[in-house]
């Protein structure tokens, strides 16, 4: 099974909060369950529509390799002839960069903001260092997303 960089659950708090920017695009601010992470996040709401109040997974990968094995390039014919593969598992998948990470430390907790870029679309992910450890700067990563 492909091993995840990040995984966890959260709920939408507050959807386009700034008001709505874009006709197809909603912005999402929500918490996490399990690490406490707040996730500001930009998704296709005419492929995604999420409200406030839903709960979803969210993953991040560096493979949408069943195995985990690394990726012939971004996609690959692989994925569109039928072979299983992460895609199978999620009903929302984005591939983007993490292009910035920035410290935060307040009242004594270090806490660590990740910036993702796909294709302008953006996240922001902020909480416990230790739980974000696995992702670098420049690293190519795959956005996954289920609703529970």
């Amino acid at each position: 099974m492909a091993r995840m960089l990040f995984e966890d659950i959260f709920e939408v708090l507050e959807k386009d909060p700034d008001g709505k920017k874009f006709d197809k695009v909603s912005r999402l601010r929500c918490r996490s369950d399990l690490y406490e992470m707040d996730l500001t996040l930009d998704v296709n709401s005419d492929l995604y529509p999420k409200e406030v109040g839903e709960k979803f997974s969210l993953a991040l990968s560096k493979t949408l390799n069943l195995d985990g094995s690394e990726m012939e390039g971004h996609f690959t014919a692989s994925l569109h002839s039928g072979k299983p593969s992460l895609l199978d598992k999620y009903d929302y998948v984005m591939h983007g960069k993490i292009f910035k990470f920035k410290d935060n430390t307040a009242g004594g907790h270090v806490r660590l903001e990740v910036f993702i870029s796909f294709g302008g679309l953006l996240m922001q992910l902020i909480g416990d260092a230790k739980k974000l450890s696995q992702l670098e700067n420049d690293m190519d990563v795959f956005l996954l997303m289920r609703s529970v």
